[in-house]
Formats: C-alpha cells, structure tokens, sequence
C-alpha cells in the first residue's frame, strides 16, 4: 500500500492538529459568530471541516439495536402520529438509527415511508445497508425530496444545518405535513449564534437556536405546540459564561389547520 510523503506541510499541520485538540476538547465550542459563513471563516486552516468528511457511518451503531432513554419522547408522539400519517421525512437521520432503533418498541404502518436526507457519504452507506437488511428504507441527498411527508422528524440533526431552516423543511411539505418532532437541540432564551464544535477528525458550525423564534416560527406556519422536554446536557463555549446552558430540548408540534 502506497503512503503519502511525509511533507513539512503534513508535519506542522499533525503538531496544529494536536495542539489544537488538546485546547479545545472533543465536542467542545469556540467562538461565537453571526452566521454559517463566519464560523467557517474561522475555522482554523490545518482542520478538515463537515460532517460528510467526519468518517462518521459508524458512530451511532449501538443505538440501531436499542433506543436510548432521550428517544422515548419522540418514540411516544411517532406513535400517535401513525394515527393518521405513514411517511415520515428524516433530517440528519446517519444510515437509520432511528428507524432501526425504533422498531424494538413501535409497530410500523404496514405503508411506512420513511425518507432520511443526510450528507452524501452517509447516504451511500445507508442505502447499502438498507440492503444488506432488506428494509424499505429510503434515503436522498435533496433536503427538499419527499414533499408529501406526513412527520417531519429531526434528532440532533438541526444544529449542523445552514439552509435550509426548520421553517423551510415545514413550509415545503404545506398541505401534507401534520406532525413536526425535534429532539436533542441547543435552545436557550439568548440569542441565535454559530459557534465551531470539534468533533474530532473535523470541526463544524453548530447552530444555537432561540426559543421564541423557533417556536415562532413554526406557530406561523400553523402548527401547535404540543409537548416539549428536555434532557439533561451543558453546553458551553469557551470564554462566554454569558451563552452557557444545560439541557437541549425536544418539541411535538401538530398541525392545526
């Protein structure tokens, strides 16, 4: 097997690479900026940047066979939902945690529909192993595909996203979209930021969302909120005392048109 040459180039940015994550820890946050754009302005030049280069399709194997405690509120409302709706529309759902996890506690709809859009290199590996277990899963790389969703699903997944926002993903889907469920999301009273979060082999722009405003925003759309929770998890960046907080939230809303 051939290997790289070993550059300077190759050695300063290894020493960068590890000075810098003995700085700032895994999943930890620096810096507090306006936009997507600014914090990847600042991202520093030796760290490759994006989930989609993260080498990720492995991270969340073990709760494909179990879901987690922070799942059972989401897990709670989807059960509901099949009431009326069998096509679910995933953001960020990786190569179906959920839909595998979820299968030990739900009955499915025997017309489920489940769509996950995520990152390009997750979508291969979903779709492959989608096939190695036989399950209707369905994956796309187009945030706007399945416009006739019933439930709108995000878990953690909210935060990494630019564009498009939560209120695009619902106003899209108008007419047909009945549930909308987040859980797992930074949401304070402060203001909306990005900051830059480590997670090892990259770094990303994560966002920080305003509760108003996310709650605001859907209202306007004409989706009730119904429920909401959170789970204990401190989220801090460094230097800013002032943005710290220590649960991230989930939401049920259901349309009341």
């Amino acid at each position: 097997m051939s290997r790289k040459p070993v550059t300077l180039a190759r050695v300063r940015d290894g020493v960068l690479k590890r000075w810098f994550d003995r700085r700032n820890p895994i999943n930890s946050f620096r810096g507090v900026y306006p936009s997507f754009a600014a914090a990847l302005d600042a991202a520093p030049p030796f760290k490759r940047v994006g989930y989609d280069v993260a080498g990720s399709v492995d991270w969340y194997s073990s709760k494909m066979s179990c879901a987690p405690l922070e799942d059972y509120p989401v897990m709670y409302w989807l059960r509901s939902a099949f009431a009326d709706s069998s096509s679910i529309f995933e953001v960020g759902g990786h190569v179906g945690t959920a839909y595998y996890g979820f299968q030990g506690v739900l009955d499915y709809p025997d017309d489920l529909r489940w769509t996950i859009w995520d990152v390009p290199s997750i979508v291969a590996a979903g779709r492959d192993l989608a096939v190695r277990k036989g399950s209707s899963l369905e994956f796309t790389e187009d945030p706007l595909g399945e416009p006739e969703a019933n439930v709108l699903m995000a878990a953690g997944a909210l935060q990494y996203i630019d564009q498009p926002r939560l209120e695009d993903f619902v106003a899209t889907r108008a007419g047909h979209l009945r549930h909308v469920l987040i859980n797992l999301t930074p949401v304070h009273d402060g203001p909306e930021f990005v900051t830059l979060q480590n997670i090892g082999p990259v770094v990303c722009p994560y966002r920080i969302f305003n509760r108003r405003q996310l709650i605001g925003k859907l209202e306007e759309l004409g989706y009730c909120l119904v429920d909401s929770w959170e789970k204990p998890r401190p989220f801090r960046v460094e230097g800013r005392n002032d943005l710290a907080f220590d649960t991230y939230s989930g939401f049920y809303f259901r349309c009341e048109a």
